[in-house]
């Protein structure tokens, strides 16, 4: 099997991953079968291959969006693994913005960074709002008045 080969197979396993974490209704029973304490840091190691072309990692790093979307918890599994912070931030350095694989890739790598300024997203699949960790009650309040008023953004 060649290169070419195994990175197919690595994409079509990162894509079926990303819809099981994307699609599960349970997550604890995602957990249980796709465990972050396993997942996470075999990710994150993907982004230490320098030889992984955009379209792998910008599938890694929508898996690693997606388990971040429903378990803050998972940051620290990311940060424990050596260099993979780097490794997500050397990427947004070489960015193409004319390239479509590249831009996404840049915009799931800083996905991955949810701080004060990120904003609630909603996934209506699933029927659950996100709330990033804000450091005060005011801050947060004032993240979802203003995404309340953006056009996408709907609560049913």
């Amino acid at each position: 099997m060649g290169q070419g080969d195994e990175r197919d197979m690595q994409l079509i396993a990162l894509e079926q991953l990303c819809m099981l974490l994307l699609m599960s209704d349970n997550v604890d029973r995602c957990f249980e079968t796709c465990p972050p304490r396993t997942f996470l840091p075999a990710l994150c190691k993907i982004f230490l291959d320098e030889s992984a072309p955009d379209n792998v990692l910008e599938v890694t790093a929508r898996a690693i969006t997606y388990y971040l979307d429903v378990s803050a918890e998972c940051t620290r599994r990311i940060v424990g693994v050596d260099g993979a912070i780097k490794a997500l931030c050397n990427r947004l350095v070489v960015v193409e913005l004319n390239n479509r694989t590249s831009r996404d890739l840049a915009e799931q790598c800083v996905k991955v960074d949810a701080t004060d300024a990120s904003y609630p997203s909603v996934n209506t699949c699933v029927h659950y709002l996100k709330l990033p960790e804000y450091s005060s009650e005011e801050i947060m309040r004032e993240r979802l008045l203003a995404a309340t008023m953006e056009k996408g953004f709907h609560l049913n």
